[in-house]
């Protein structure tokens, strides 16, 4: 099973490593099969200022993987290493830094959940996937923290997910021509598809983090 954790240089070539932790943050960009669907808006995509938290939270994500076989149908709050994640969180937040802290402490998920049809061009779906990641980094300057896809099981599921320092952020990307070009292939290569959104939440009083649905 490849799993594939992008949080720097999108991968030329779907299969190339198996896991990429890449930290070159001025060239990350969102993904294309995650499509939100939320309304299209003429606006300008939101902007991104980095904060301690965001970017704790980016280095905690790289971590993300899943414990269980059937994380591609089964519950997003339970089915992933969180407390793994949020040891790592709780490590980069106690690091001092010269970044400014934010205001609150939830960032928004998103969990594309698909079942692809046999016939699905992988290349073209991937193309599509690199080129909206890209351009969404760039126009909010990173606000997206990390993007996790996975290869199809034997049903050819699939699950993909993108953590976002926030949800106004994340939907201001429906304007994007890539992303809207990325979406329009769900028709195409799918069989169908659902889309979960989650609140990943620090709570300082508990010291973990809480997943659940937005």
């Amino acid at each position: 099973m490849t799993n594939v954790l992008i949080s720097g240089v999108y991968p030329q070539r779907e299969g190339e490593i198996e896991r990429i932790d890449v930290v070159n943050e001025q060239e990350i960009a969102t993904p294309s099969v995650c499509p939100l669907h939320a309304p299209i808006s003429s606006d300008p995509p939101l902007k991104y200022t980095p904060t301690h938290e965001d970017e704790s939270m980016r280095e905690a994500l790289k971590l993300l993987h899943p414990t269980c076989d059937d994380f591609r149908t089964a519950d997003y709050a339970t089915s992933f290493n969180w407390p793994k994640v949020t040891e790592s969180f709780l490590k980069h937040l106690q690091t001092p830094t010269e970044l400014p802290p934010r205001d609150d402490y939830s960032w928004y998920a998103v969990v594309f959940r698909s079942q692809r049809r046999a016939d699905c061009k992988d290349a073209d779906l991937f193309e599509a996937d690199r080129q909206a990641y890209e351009e969404a980094f760039s126009a909010t300057n990173g606000a997206l923290l990390v993007y996790w896809y996975t290869g199809l099981d034997e049903n050819h599921n699939c699950l993909a997910t993108c953590v976002w320092s926030a949800r106004d952020i994340a939907r201001s990307v429906n304007s994007l021509p890539r992303h809207r070009e990325a979406a329009k292939l769900s028709a195409h290569v799918y069989v169908s598809y659902h889309i979960d959104r989650y609140r990943i939440e620090w709570v300082p009083d508990q010291q973990t983090l809480r997943v659940s649905p937005w």
